[in-house]
């Protein structure tokens, strides 16, 4: 019986030292693969983000202001400002003009002549004003057609008070905008008056479309 027993133990030893030899293979090769785990996932993340900032380089412009500080904000209203106004100079349509302004005593009249270049024809509005030591004076305003260059005239027909006015005036300011376009587009002529040395008919048209008489306001 004893004999029998210890047959039964050492089979039963035996068969211990067997599945403890064939589970510890298994149990060496977990850990490499547990430890590969985190460090495979952290590698991808790693790429992961560098590829995020690739693509938002490469989305930004640049040409874009960036801002920083407060004088970065300043910096970057100012250029915004700037890239506006350059815009919408390529919409006008006026590109230079020059006028001058003679007061005709003898027939109470104001000679105007505005001499002009243009992209391309347009309907453009004038407006014209006289200011002195006797107070200012608007002489009129209108719309009228111009072409890619030439000279308009008008005469203003002025009463004997506004012709003194006229006569007393320092300095004229002649407004010009064409039509459907920016106010940056709006030229401001500016000069002194002189009184004309020759009598002038006030009834002849303009050259450009001027409408002869206007009556000074």
């Amino acid at each position: 019986m004893w004999g029998g027993m210890r047959k039964l133990s050492l089979s039963g030893f035996l068969i211990l030292v067997a599945l403890f030899a064939c589970s510890a293979p298994a149990q060496a090769l977990s850990p490499p693969d547990l430890l590969g785990g985190p460090e495979a996932t952290e590698e991808e993340t790693d790429e992961a983000e560098a590829g995020d900032e690739d693509e938002a380089e490469a989305e930004s412009d640049p040409d874009e202001c960036e801002i920083e500080d407060e004088e970065d904000v300043a910096l970057c209203a100012e250029i915004a400002e700037e890239e506006r106004e350059e815009a919408e100079a390529e919409k006008c349509i006026l590109e230079d003009a020059t006028a001058k302004l003679a007061a005709r005593p003898g027939n109470h009249t104001v000679e105007l002549i505005i001499r002009y270049e243009a992209v391309a024809p347009a309907s453009v509005a004038i407006d014209a004003r006289l200011r002195g030591s006797r107070g200012g004076l608007h002489l009129g305003s209108e719309h009228t057609h111009f072409r890619r260059t030439g000279v308009y005239r008008d005469d203003f027909v002025l009463s004997e008070k506004q012709m003194e006015r006229a006569l007393g005036a320092r300095e004229f300011s002649v407004e010009l905008q064409a039509v459907n376009t920016p106010r940056l587009c709006r030229l401001n002529l500016e000069g002194a008056p002189r009184r004309a040395k020759r009598p002038h008919r006030a009834d002849g048209p303009g050259r450009s479309g001027g409408r002869g008489r206007t009556r000074g306001k």
